[in-house]
């Protein structure tokens, strides 16, 4: 237990990490807040929940389809150039959208464009910090434990960050929940692109052609992850309708947190060691336990049992997703390392749409038993393309000599070029 402390003490011990960790943090909480802030906002001021939903979907859509994007820029024109830009969209698409909200005779189209624009406007900070990370432990067995550590971030941004937002708008005032989201990513942000020593360095040459997303390994973790995010959206939507059939509608939460626990505790413990498994022998082996895990819920009926299998399911959730972007930042060059990583959290954004989606349906016209089963269909298909491409992720991509991606990553105690 002691060793495992110390080996998060180190990461965050590591020359330049507290510069970028804490405002890579607070610039990405809004992930979990702004969707449920707008529909509360919206909802509230405009007494209309499918205007609010729709809103919401359109932040979210945005930030799915621009944030690989701004990462390829930032791979390209360096990370501070597209925060701090990214700072001043989101502050103004941001402001319009609360003010039109205020205002009744603000036209629909204008509320629909500011919320495109916040969601597009919301940087791939996840994407940054990680890449970050990879420079500084290049070859290092604490990388591991970095990655652990930003997915544990990830797992306390989506559990306590809706929390945070509904208390905001209830208790304080209905925009207070956007409005602080959007301090907090513009904030953020701005702050993120002052921590200049561990933003990594461009290096003069050509520009990489095309997108990072046709580089092996990434479609393949992409196509894993749209899998993983496909289960994770079943799975919500299965076990609020499971905890509606059972007449208790309000342990859907109570449930939702077991998994989430059951997946932090085992990313902690993931953090806490290094492992001589094979990266991708972890990733293949935690989507079965994903995927098989899950399927006990077929067959529940009582909150105990559900509460016990989705603990077991969930602990396998967040190695997978650290083992996943450990693969893809270790098998690309370091110039394209943040697109890279962007791809995977939209892949994971689109297949938790799907999934949410599909599921939805299933639980409407067979039941929350036969939605459990859209779960494991999804895990079971990212089990089986993470173990057929095992052998072409097992080692990092080539790069061409006289490419720029061939530089490798900076050294923690090189200061940067800008």
């Amino acid at each position: 237990m002691t060793d495992g402390v110390a080996r998060y003490g180190k990461v965050l011990a590591t020359p330049g990490a507290w510069g970028f960790f804490v405002p890579g943090m607070l610039a990405r909480f809004p992930l979990g807040m702004t969707g449920i802030s707008i529909l509360l906002f919206v909802s509230a001021k405009r007494h209309d929940y499918g205007t609010a939903g729709a809103l919401s979907a359109v932040t979210a859509v945005g930030y799915a389809v621009a944030a690989p994007q701004l990462a390829r820029l930032s791979d390209q024109l360096g990370q501070r150039r597209v925060l701090l830009s990214c700072a001043v969209l989101c502050a103004v698409g941001g402001s319009g959208f609360v003010a039109g909200v205020m205002s009744t005779a603000t036209p629909l189209w204008v509320l629909f464009a500011t919320a495109a624009v916040v969601g597009g406007a919301t940087p791939a900070i996840g994407s940054m910090v990680r890449a970050r990370w990879s420079g500084l432990l290049d070859g290092s067995s604490l990388k591991g434990t970095a990655f652990a550590l930003e997915s544990l971030v990830d797992e306390a941004i989506f559990i306590v960050g809706p929390v945070i937002a509904t208390s905001l708008a209830v208790g304080v005032s209905a925009a207070a929940g956007i409005i602080s989201a959007l301090i907090l990513v513009c904030g953020g942000s701005v702050l993120l692109s002052f921590s200049v020593r561990t933003e990594p360095q461009l290096k003069p040459g050509t520009r990489a052609q095309g997108s990072a997303l046709f580089l092996l390994p990434v479609a393949v973790i992409a196509g894993v992850n749209l899998c993983l995010g496909g289960m994770w959206g079943s799975i919500d939507i299965a076990t609020v309708a499971f905890s509606s059939a059972e007449h208790h509608r309000f342990m859907a939460g109570v449930l939702l947190g077991i998994y989430a626990v059951g997946s932090s505790v085992a990313g902690v413990v993931y953090g806490a060691r290094e492992w001589s498994t094979p990266v991708p022998r972890i990733l293949w082996a935690s989507t079965l336990i994903m995927a098989v895990g899950i399927l006990p819920m077929l067959l529940v009926h009582s909150f105990v049992g559900a509460g016990l299998v989705l603990l077991v399911a969930g602990a396998s959730s967040c190695p997978a997703m650290i083992a996943a972007m450990m693969l893809v930042g270790d098998g690309v060059p370091a110039s394209r390392r943040t697109e890279a990583l962007a791809w995977q959290s939209t892949a994971l954004w689109l297949g938790v749409a799907i999934g949410s989606s599909a599921s939805g349906h299933l639980a409407d016209s067979r039941g929350a038993h036969v939605a459990y089963a859209c779960a494991a269909v999804c895990g079971g298909a990212g089990f089986f393309v993470a173990l057929a491409a095992r052998h072409r992720i097992e080692l990092p991509l080539p790069e061409p000599a006289d490419s720029p991606a061939a530089n490798r990553p900076f050294l923690p105690t090189e200061p940067s070029a800008r």
